[in-house]
């Protein structure tokens, strides 16, 4: 390897980087001391600057003080004017903090200043020992002198004020006179003039230093620079010249290095252009050697490692001869099959041959292996102990230079667990886990052979939907085990009702399903064989079920629907049966009902209505007609609002029609609430017409509506948003509301009875009401229901109860109106028997609201 660049060079190079980078340390430090010489000028300048301002300011102290004293004759100013002189003559400490502001804080508090333990020094000294050259001392000197005959002047003024006698006052004016003569400004002048040229002197001689300092440190900074630049320049150079010796990082070939000395030549060397000569090309050219070695050493133990590891793996492996004589077997295959390799070898592997394939399957196996030189499949094979096991065999055919056969080997492994997988899937994919039946997924596929059967030999075939009445019950009463116990016996049971060739499954919950296949091609007869198939099924879940200590009896509903030939999808056909099925549970259950072509136009017609409701919800397709409700002779109270729907095509729905539905998805929710919203804003509307302002609203209220949590606050908000009035609100409530929850309702109908909502009980009589909860329910009015009025002059049942309605209401104090109310015999019966308030056709029909209000303002 040869190395354009020698060591020798680089490590010159190297050496004058050191000496550079040293250099640049040493300008660095003279340079800082350059800095600190410039700080410590301004701090000397500044220092200067405040002794200075010090001798002015103690003059003005001490003339403050004389003042001070002569104006008021309060010693503590003369005190302070001796202690003054003290501290600047050096014969007393300076106190703490005795700066040019000092004694103005003195006089501003009660407390006399405290000194500060130390030796006393004289402000001159303290100037000399700053550093003032020479005719700035002198200056200052001036400045003192004339400053302490200044004093002596002030003095004389004090003793003079403090004098006693009859001259008392005159000479304290005389004082005074004193401190502000022409001879006082004069020679407190001579004082400031010295002290100002001091300041020119101390402001040239800094300034002077300042600037020297300055041009000092800005010489050796750009000395700094300068070697900083010359020292990056060489320490570049040698990194170059390094780079181009070695070839790459140090990090780099070290890793190589390491590489090839642990053995691993793998590590790609990447060589730059122009690094043909460096080490690392060398180390390059080094792995080249070395892996060309290693890489034939180990193809070589390479190849008998995995021939070994072949013959030895998990997989059972047999080599024989060209005439199928067992030479050698791995551990493997002794684990498998059970035979030792002692066992074994010298055999043929009809050893280990099961009876479940005939001679032709082998006779194909060797075909594949005579053309192609090999065959793999599953085979059944037996262990030494007898048994027999499936395996995924794979035999191939060792050939030598010649190309003819040498040796087969061959190998398998067990896959009977697989198999088990396999069942078990088909199993959990195709089969109820619970009973064993056919699943919703099988029943399908059995019920599309069914149907093309029944096409293809011109016969029925049927399916009964079975459903498990009061099966809820059980599960609720006696625990999810019980049910499952007893869905268990009763697909036993219904296995036994069907032939062999039949079809029973479970599709859900307590839900089966039979399919009945090969009936007979008339549907009469189908029908007859489907019904006595029905029949035995009643009669078998009739029977008491033991579900442990438990004796439970159950029955079912069934529907049934035929097909034939004609095209009907399996969809349709498990719809069909599901609606037969609901036939037989509203006949009283424990019954089974045929499939009829009406029923499926009923739902349609119903499932068609019900998207319409949803539409009309959204798009408010409602209004609301009021009935008037009468007192005595005819004067009109209120009215009962009464919803109708327009529907843009099929025009005024019944409500008959249409409220059952929706109660029966939900959608009296949303309804209920426009109605209550709208009526109490027509309530709102009324309280601003005189006419109408005395007029109440009766709003229906469905049990599904008032059963909600947040019915009362439904109510309150409607109330506070529409500003109607609550006690010309009364919400009619049917004894059905009465069932269940009666002491939430009656906790509901308290919170609103205290707003001032009323409550009247509709339709009394027709429901379950028990007058125990009747007496506590905070009602307002009792409504007798229009069956009772209609009949109630011929016939002496409706006439009694419609009397004991209204005793019932007086007895409870509660008032009472009649509904239905058609005739003048009719309210002239109620009006005998007690009750003077009414609503029905008699008075008027129910109205829009502009022929509602017509009818109020010709009242």
């Amino acid at each position: 390897m040869t190395v354009k660049t020698t060591f020798p060079t680089v490590f010159r190079k190297i050496w004058l980087t050191v000496a550079l980078f040293l250099a640049l340390a040493l300008v660095f430090g003279f340079y800082v001391q350059a800095e600190k010489r410039i700080d410590r000028a301004h701090e000397e300048r500044h220092a200067l600057f405040l002794l200075a301002e010090e001798l002015r300011h103690t003059s003005d102290d001490l003339t403050r003080m004389a003042h001070g004293y002569v104006a008021t004759g309060n010693p503590v100013f003369k005190q302070y004017f001796q202690d003054i002189m003290d501290i600047r003559d050096g014969r007393q400490p300076r106190p703490e903090n005795y700066d040019l502001t000092y004694w103005n804080r003195v006089l501003a508090s009660p407390h006399a200043p405290r000194p500060r333990n130390g030796q006393p020094a004289a402000l001159l000294d303290l100037l000399r020992q700053a550093g003032v050259s020479d005719a700035e001392i002198a200056r200052l000197t001036e400045a003192k002198t004339n400053s302490d005959l200044l004093t002596t002047l002030e003095f004389a003024a004090m003793q003079l004020a403090e004098s006693n006698g009859p001259r008392t006052e005159a000479n304290r004016t005389t004082a005074r006179r004193m401190l502000h003569d022409e001879n006082y400004h004069r020679a407190k002048s001579g004082i400031m003039q010295p002290i100002n040229e001091f300041f020119q002197l101390m402001e040239g001689r800094t300034r002077a230093a300042i600037r020297a300092a300055e041009d000092r440190a800005l010489l050796l900074r750009g000395l700094f620079i300068a070697i900083l630049l010359a020292a990056l320049f060489a320490l570049w150079r040698a990194y170059a010249g390094m780079r181009r010796t070695l070839g790459g990082p140090v990090d780099e070939i070290h890793a190589r290095m390491s590489e090839i000395g642990r053995g691993d030549f793998s590590g790609p060397i990447a060589i730059a252009p122009g690094m043909e000569h460096s080490v690392l090309a060398g180390l390059l050219g080094m792995q080249k050697t070395l892996q060309a070695h290693v890489t034939e050493r180990k193809l070589a133990e390479c190849e008998l490692r995995v021939a070994a590891a072949a013959f030895e793996s998990q997989e059972g492996t047999m080599v024989t001869d060209a005439h199928g004589v067992i030479l050698k077997v791995n551990r493997a295959f002794t684990a498998s099959t059970g035979y030792t390799a002692a066992e074994a070898v010298g055999q043929t592997p009809r050893l280990i041959r099961s009876s479940r394939h005939n001679a032709d399957f082998y006779r194909a196996m060797w075909e594949s292996i005579d053309r192609t030189g090999g065959w793999q499949g599953e085979v059944w094979d037996r262990r030494k102990n007898g048994t027999e096991y499936p395996k995924w065999l794979t035999i191939s055919a060792v050939k030598n230079a010649d190309g003819a056969i040498t040796h087969y080997v061959g190998t398998h492994f067990d896959i009977t667990e697989r198999k088990r997988a396999e069942d078990k899937i088909n199993e959990l994919a195709f089969f109820d886990p619970l009973t064993g039946l056919p699943n919703r997924t099988l029943l399908q596929d059995r019920l599309k052979q069914a149907m093309t059967a029944s096409v293809r030999n011109a016969s029925h075939g049927a399916l009964l939907f079975i459903d498990l009445d009061n099966f809820k019950t059980l599960n609720d009463t006696q625990g999810h085990d019980m049910g499952d116990l007893l869905l268990k016996q009763v697909a036993e049971r219904l296995t036994t009702c069907v032939r062999e060739g039949d079809t029973v499954a479970r599709i859900g919950g307590d839900e089966f399903v039979v399919v009945l296949t090969g009936l007979s091609a008339l549907e009469q007869d189908a029908a007859a064989s489907t019904e006595a198939v029905g029949e035995k099924i009643l009669a078998a879940l009739g029977q008491s079920f033991s579900l442990g200590a438990v004796t439970h009896r159950s029955t079912a509903s069934i529907g049934i629907t035929l097909f034939d030939s004609q095209p009907v999808t399996l969809e349709d056909l498990l719809k069909q049966a599901d609606l037969a099925m609901y036939q037989a549970k509203d006949a009283g259950r424990n019954v089974w009902r045929f499939f009829d072509p009406t029923m499926q136009a009923t739902v349609m017609k119903r499932a068609a209505l019900e998207a319409d409701l949803h539409e009309a919800v959204r798009e408010r397709q409602f209004l609301l007609h009021y009935q008037a409700q009468i007192v005595g002779e005819g004067r009109l109270t209120g009215a009962e609002v009464l919803v109708r729907w327009q529907h843009p095509v099929r025009g005024m729905v019944s409500p008959a029609e249409f409220i059952p539905l929706a109660e029966a998805t939900g959608l009296i929710l949303p309804l209920g609430e426009w109605v209550l919203e709208t009526a109490c804003a027509q309530l709102a509307a009324w309280a601003k017409q005189p006419a109408m302002s005395h007029l109440t609203v009766a709003v229906n209220v469905s049990a599904r509506q008032f059963h909600q949590r947040d019915f009362v606050d439904q109510v309150l908000a409607v109330l506070d948003h529409t500003g109607a009035n609550p006690q010309r609100l009364k919400l009619e409530l049917t004894e059905s509301l009465l069932v269940a929850n009666i002491e939430q309702i009656i906790e509901k109908m308290h919170a609103l009875k205290a707003r001032g909502v009323g409550f009247s009980l509709d339709d009394f009589g027709t429901g379950y009401s028990s007058l125990s909860y009747l007496k506590r329910l905070p009602l307002d009015q009792l409504k007798i229901d229009q069956s009772f009025v209609r009949d109630v002059l011929t016939d002496p049942n409706d006439a009694a109860i419609a009397r004991t309605v209204v005793a019932l209401a007086h007895g409870l104090g509660l008032d009472v109106i009649a509904e239905g109310v058609e005739t003048a015999a009719q309210r002239d019966f109620l009006a005998n028997a007690g009750c003077y308030a009414y609503q029905g056709y008699f008075f008027g029909r129910p109205q829009p609201i502009n022929d509602f209000e017509a009818l109020v303002q010709r009242g």
